[in-house]
């Protein structure tokens, strides 16, 4: 029935990795996308040298 269960995700305004609290779901999800989602990692050129300026 779920009446007692505090699993309410539409109107979540906490988010789970840094606990930061937000005034509107749709902060909350830019927040996430924003702060905690994961860009890949640049690939170096193998031909690009050491990385040196000169």
């Amino acid at each position: 029935m779920g009446l007692f269960n505090k699993k309410d995700d539409a109107k979540q305004t906490k988010c789970k990795t840094c606990g930061l609290e937000l005034h509107e779901p749709e902060r909350l999800q830019r927040h996430i996308k924003k702060a905690h989602g994961h860009l890949p990692a640049k690939k170096m050129e193998p031909g690009s040298g050491d990385g040196g300026l000169w």
